[in-house]
């Protein structure tokens, strides 16, 4: 498995649910935790584009 995200990119997604956490402005508020995580390591390995928070 490959991951194609950089470094930053994976920072910064990390940074928006850190401020999601903390102000409890979830975009996704249904959204299984799975759910959550199979999306975001999707990403990050470039199985999709489509960014886990971004519209």
């Amino acid at each position: 498995m490959n991951i194609v995200r950089s470094e930053q990119d994976i920072w910064d997604l990390l940074n928006q649910c850190a401020d999601a956490e903390e102000t409890g402005d979830s975009k996704y508020p249904g959204m299984s935790y799975e759910q959550g995580i199979k999306a975001a390591i999707e990403w990050i390995t470039g199985d999709i584009d489509i960014h886990p928070i971004n519209d």
